[in-house]
């Protein structure tokens, strides 16, 4: 018996609030080029603004990866 599967004739539609997939997140961006103009500005200073300016940026890219990353129920669904 010969194996026959149907496979849809075209993509769906993405729904309107989701993004098509070349499109960047720009949300994720902000916080990328905000972070690199600060390394960039602490990487041209010396002494407490440069260590102040590298955090800083340390946070901007911790913001970033918050912003990519989907957001989980965390322990919402954890059950004892």
């Amino acid at each position: 018996m010969p194996f026959v599967a149907y496979v849809h004739a075209r993509e769906p539609d993405p729904p309107d609030d989701q993004r098509v997939p070349w499109e960047p997140n720009w949300r994720v961006w902000r916080w990328v080029g905000a972070a690199l103009l600060l390394a960039y500005g602490a990487a041209h200073t010396s002494g407490a603004l440069a260590a102040l300016l590298m955090v800083t940026a340390f946070a901007l890219v911790c913001q970033a990866g918050a912003e990519a990353l989907p957001n989980g129920d965390g322990l919402r669904e954890h059950r004892q």
